[in-house]
């Protein structure tokens, strides 16, 4: 087994976390709770993504709590995509502001442009548009995507900011 640095007790609450969610019983909200508030940001991870997959709506505040505050990217993008179970307002003012904040790397904006598609406001149709003048490709086709499914009529609209002629 190589050396990774991690603490090992950190390693053996993220093993325990992953075997809860497997057997998926009953206090494992309790548990995905507290340990989303871990020092081990790999153990945070495991979290946001357990709080995904109970479907259980008071995940909600706890994965929005880290995709808003939690220091580690890794864990915000585990987090946006625990989002994609879920829909609610406080999830949509969230990926508004994820779709301007800096990050250091694109999945954070990409999530956000995938998952604005689920929340038609204008605000979405403008943070989408913002979207598609990011320099990353990726960005850019997901947020012509959303709003694509947003917008269908205003296809070519989007086609042109792109810089394509259709």
């Amino acid at each position: 087994m190589k050396d990774t640095g991690r603490d090992q007790a950190a390693i053996l609450r993220e093993d325990r976390l992953d075997q809860a969610i497997e057997e998926a019983g009953p206090g494992l909200f309790d548990l995905l709770s507290a340990s989303a508030g871990d020092p081990d940001a790999e153990v945070r991870e495991t979290a946001a993504y357990g709080l995904g997959e109970i479907g259980d709506a008071r995940a909600i505040p706890l994965l929005v709590g880290l995709v808003e505050h939690d220091p580690a990217e890794s864990v915000v993008v585990h987090a946006l995509k625990s989002l994609e179970s879920y829909r609610d307002p406080r999830i949509h003012r969230t990926l508004l502001r994820e779709a301007d904040r800096a990050r250091h790397t694109r999945s954070p904006r990409w999530y956000a442009a995938k998952q604005l598609r689920w929340y038609d406001s204008p605000d979405s149709v403008d943070a989408l548009i913002r979207l598609l003048a990011s320099e990353d490709a990726l960005v850019q086709q997901a947020a012509e995507e959303s709003l694509s499914i947003l917008r269908p009529g205003e296809r070519e609209r989007w086609q042109r900011l792109l810089g394509r002629n259709p």
